[in-house]
C-alpha cells in the first residue's frame, strides 16, 4: 500500500487538532449532560486527553449499548463524550492518510460520497453501458459485516500504513487487535470498516480488472454485459472474501438490470429510479405508530428526512399520498 507513516502521536495531540477533535463531537451534542460536563473543564480535559493519548495512558470509558430494529436488529455503541473526542482527534490525522488508499467506487462514510452519489454514478452507468449491449448485475451482501471483521487481519492493514507506534498503541487500546468483530456506532469502526472492504475493492479493480463495480460497506454491485462472466466474477470474489477476510455472503444474484438494481435502498435503472418497498413499507408503519402515539414532532421530523431520501426517486405521487396520511 506504499508509504508509511511515521511520528503522527506529534500531530494527532497538538492544541489545534484537539479543538477541532472537540468542536466535532460538540456539533449536535452541546446540550447532552456529558458535553456540559466536558465543556465545564474542556482546556483542562483537553490538555488530560492529549497527554493521555501520547503517554499512553489513555483507557476508554464504559460504553452504553443498545439495539435498534430498522431494517434488521443491531447492537449500537455509544462512547463516552470524552472517547468520541479521543476518536475524532485520531481520525483528524490518520482518516485522511487512508482515504488516499480508498478507491473512488466506495461510496460508504466518505466526504464528498454516501448514498446519493452512489445512486447517481450507478445509474450513469447503466444509462452508458445500456447503449452499447444488454446489462446484467452481480448483487452481494456480506454476512454480519462489522460483527464478522477478523481485528487481527485489520490491525495488519492498518499496518502497512500506519508505523507510529504511539499511534499504533492508541488503535489498539480503541480497537484490540485480538478477536473477531468491531463496534457498530464508533467513528473508528466506520474508518477500519472501510479500511477493511477496501481489500474487496482492490482484488475486483486490480487483480480481477473488473471497470464497473460499487461499494457501499457490505453492499457490492457489479455491472457487466456477460451474466456467465459474473458469475465467475462471484466465485472469485467469495474464494477472496473467505481466504482471506474470513467474510461470507448472507445473499447474492445475477439478474439482468432491466429488473431494476437493488442498491442503497432504491430499485435503479437506466431511466428511473424506486424505493424499495420494504423502505416505503418501514416508513408508512412507522408514521402510522408515531401518529397513534401522538408524537407530532417527532413525526414531523421523522416525515422531513424520510421525505429527503424519497426525493432522489421518481416518487411523486408516493410523496403525495404519505402527505395525505400525515
Amino acid at each position: 500500500m506504499g508509504k508509511k507513516y511515521r511520528h503522527l502521536i506529534e500531530r494527532i495531540v497538538t492544541d489545534e487538532n484537539m479543538r477541532s477533535a472537540y468542536y466535532k463531537t460538540a456539533k449536535g451534542r452541546r446540550f447532552t449532560h456529558g458535553a456540559l460536563t466536558f465543556k465545564e473543564y474542556a482546556e483542562c480535559n483537553l490538555g488530560r486527553l492529549a497527554y493521555d493519548l501520547h503517554t499512553g495512558n489513555y483507557q476508554p470509558g464504559t460504553p452504553n449499548t443498545f439495539y435498534v430494529y430498522e431494517p434488521k436488529a443491531r447492537l449500537i455503541t455509544a462512547l463516552p463524550f470524552r472517547d468520541r473526542v479521543a476518536q475524532h482527534a485520531l481520525c483528524n490525522v490518520i482518516g485522511p492518510i487512508f482515504e488516499r488508499t480508498f478507491l473512488p467506487r466506495s461510496y460508504a462514510c466518505r466526504e464528498g460520497k454516501g448514498t446519493h452519489a452512489g445512486v447517481v454514478a450507478l445509474q450513469s452507468e447503466l444509462r452508458r453501458m445500456s447503449r452499447r449491449a444488454p446489462v446484467y448485475f452481480l448483487k452481494t451482501d456480506f454476512s454480519r459485516y462489522f460483527p464478522s471483521i477478523d481485528r487481527a487481519v485489520l490491525h495488519g492493514l492498518i499496518r502497512q500504513k500506519i508505523s507510529c507506534a504511539a499511534t499504533m498503541r492508541i488503535i489498539e487500546t480503541m480497537v484490540p487487535p485480538e478477536g473477531i468483530g468491531l463496534t457498530i456506532g464508533s467513528l473508528t469502526s466506520q474508518l477500519f470498516a472501510n479500511v477493511y472492504g477496501g481489500a474487496v475493492d482492490r482484488f475486483l479493480q486490480q487483480e480481477l480488472h473488473e471497470p464497473t463495480w460499487y461499494r457501499y460497506m457490505d453492499d457490492l454491485v457489479v455491472l457487466g454485459h456477460d451474466p456467465a462472466h459474473l458469475h465467475r466474477v462471484k466465485e472469485e470474489i467469495e474464494r477472496f472474501s473467505a481466504e482471506r477476510l474470513g467474510l461470507r455472503f448472507s445473499k447474492w444474484s445475477v439478474a439482468s438490470a432491466s429488473r431494476g438494481v437493488n442498491f442503497l435502498g432504491y430499485r435503479i435503472w437506466d431511466g428511473h429510479k424506486l424505493l424499495r418497498r420494504q423502505s416505503v413499507t418501514r416508513a408508512k408503519r412507522k408514521i402510522r405508530v408515531m401518529r397513534a402515539m401522538g408524537k407530532g414532532e417527532e413525526l414531523s421530523r421523522f416525515v422531513a428526512s424520510w421525505i429527503g431520501h424519497a426525493q432522489w426517486a421518481d416518487a411523486h405521487n408516493l410523496l403525495r399520498s404519505l402527505e395525505m396520511e400525515t
